[in-house]
């Protein structure tokens, strides 16, 4: 004769069921902050390195480099001037605006953007920011 045992052990109790999704739950908390500065980074990435491509269209155009970001989209009355280079100025992902480092030919993040962590800030460990200027590799990554 076939016998059927069951066994109140089988299977998973709602005691384990909770720990499991509590460690589920831990493990996505934990994760989400550097997935965020990540997304950040990545995208305060990408605006330097448009508003780069953008300055150096404003040279080849106009045979100087503009004084601020606002020559790239109103005319600053340079000869030679074609037109708005971006659309707008992009804001950091952390709130706030980019800036032009004349004197290094670097567009990227001001020292005095208190919402930036410091490290991505002009001067920082992984200064996020990139060289316009012609004789330099346009694109060229600055992460010191």
């Amino acid at each position: 004769m076939l016998q059927i045992n069951i066994n109140k052990n089988d299977g998973m109790t709602w005691l384990q069921l909770l720990i499991l999704i509590i460690i589920g739950v831990v493990i996505v908390a934990l994760s989400f902050p550097p997935w965020l500065e990540y997304r950040k980074v990545s995208a305060a990435d990408v605006d330097v390195e448009t508003i780069a491509v953008a300055i150096e269209k404003y040279f080849k155009h106009t045979g100087v480099y503009p004084i601020s970001l606002n020559a790239l989209i109103t005319d600053p009355g340079v000869e030679g001037w074609r037109g708005s280079y971006l659309e707008s100025i992009p804001e950091t992902p952390w709130g706030g605006n980019y800036v032009l480092h004349q004197d290094t030919y670097k567009v990227g993040i001001a020292k005095n953007q208190p919402r930036v962590p410091e490290k991505y800030r002009f001067g920082g460990v992984a200064e996020i920011s990139r060289v316009y200027h012609g004789n330099a590799h346009l694109g060229e990554k600055y992460w010191w």
